[in-house]
């Protein structure tokens, strides 16, 4: 089964107390191996945590989920379409942009509920995928 890239709002919801479609995937995601996260995801997730302990239980979660690299070509790829985007009048955040590079070079969906990622040429995980 393909991995998929779980952006910071599929994490946000998997972390909430309480039952959500995108966190149930999210926990589903995880106990079949096929979550993957980036580095912008992570900075995203740590930039939100209250205290030490909750960093710590978050560096935990997030130390057993495999990493898709950023390399430095990412980083020159994700100005290039940020730059066509905004001559066109669209504003998209540079982590989004990024973490959508990083997963269209991994050939891997996004799962997101960020409406950025319809202007960033990459494929987004449908939760009625089968086998999740």
């Amino acid at each position: 089964m393909t991995p998929v890239l779980l952006d910071t709002t599929a994490w946000i919801d998997f972390l909430r107390p309480g039952t959500r479609v995108l966190g149930d995937t999210v926990r589903r995601l995880i106990e079949a191996d096929r979550a993957r996260i980036c580095g912008a995801v992570v900075a995203e997730l740590l930039r939100g945590v209250k205290g030490p302990g909750e960093q710590a239980q978050l560096s935990r979660l997030l130390g057993r989920i495999k990493r898709l690299e950023t390399r430095e070509d990412d980083w020159d790829a994700a100005g290039i379409k940020l730059k066509q985007l905004r001559e066109s009048g669209i504003t998209v955040p540079l982590a989004d942009a990024l973490i959508a590079v990083v997963a269209r070079r991994n050939g891997v969906p996004v799962l997101t509920a960020d409406l950025h990622f319809r202007h960033l040429d990459v494929d987004l995980y449908t939760l009625d995928e089968p086998g999740v």
